[in-house]
């Protein structure tokens, strides 16, 4: 019965009729649309990824994860001023395995890039029921695409199917390390954020941007590192006039200065008029 609870607890957040039930009674996050959806601009997203990315390790072959992982979070704090690492979450009725994502070594200050949702990108028209049964790691955006972030089972196979791919050249133009207990990329730890409680409010939001996959903003060695990657192939933007496909991430934003050691938590609810 627990863990029918558990369960329970996990995916109704996601379960339009609860959701409609419950909405009087819950913080939420009031969206005009989606154009509206900005804490700070893509463009302060995509310049904090150009400053910290490129002065990640990357792997070469030789050098384990778990030394790649340790080695980019000390850049991440020389960089952004604080990392963020996972560990137990402090909120009773957490999502996941019981582990929530915390700020550490020094303070998120408002209006940071502090983590990105990872995942498989499924378009309004892709199929995605499987999937979704039994898992609470299922992002809806704005505008009804979905990433799928959980790191085990058919989602799990799923996503290294999309990125082997994709692959070019032998390289692979999106990060594996975050299905691992050690991401090279330390902020792909989007999905292990937990819900705000009555006692402990959001500290942070997701913003949804798009980077075009043409490296005219992100470079190949670069992209490697982002942690989503499309279900499909070769699907462009939906405009007409458009043939460079952008590739949706969803960042996470902090809305306060975040102290050190506090947990980050967000609103699973997001009310768009």
């Amino acid at each position: 019965m627990k863990k029918v609870i558990s369960k329970w607890n996990d995916y109704k957040y996601r379960f339009v009729p609860w959701i409609a039930f419950n909405i009087k009674n819950r913080s939420s996050r009031i969206v005009q649309s989606k154009e509206k959806d900005k804490i700070i601009t893509d463009k302060e997203v995509i310049d904090t990824l150009l400053q910290v990315l490129p002065k990640f390790y990357r792997q070469d072959g030789r050098t384990e994860n778990s030394l790649l992982a340790k080695r980019n979070s000390e850049v991440m704090t020389k960089v952004m001023g604080f990392n963020i690492s996972r560990a137990p979450s402090s909120i009773s009725g957490m999502k996941g395995s019981g582990l929530g994502v915390f700020i550490r070594n020094g303070v998120a200050p408002k209006g940071s890039l502090v983590a990105l949702y990872p995942g498989t990108i499924y378009r309004t028209f892709e199929p995605i029921l499987l999937q979704s049964l039994g898992n609470p790691f299922i992002f809806r955006c704005l505008d009804g695409t979905h990433i799928d972030g959980k790191d085990t089972g058919i989602s799990k196979i799923i996503y290294k199917s999309c990125v082997g791919r994709d692959s070019v050249g032998g390289l692979a133009t999106s990060d594996l390390s975050w299905l691992t207990r050690h991401n090279i990329n330390p902020l792909n730890v989007g999905q292990y954020v937990n819900n705000q409680s009555k006692d402990a409010a959001c500290n942070v939001a997701y913003q949804e941007v798009e980077v075009p996959e043409d490296g005219t903003i992100l470079p190949l060695p670069l992209l490697s590192l982002l942690p989503n990657a499309f279900y499909s192939a070769n699907i462009s933007d939906s405009s007409p006039h458009a043939f460079i496909r952008k590739r949706r991430m969803v960042a996470l934003i902090s809305i306060v200065d975040i102290p050190q050691d506090s947990e980050v938590l967000s609103s699973y609810f997001t009310i768009v008029h």
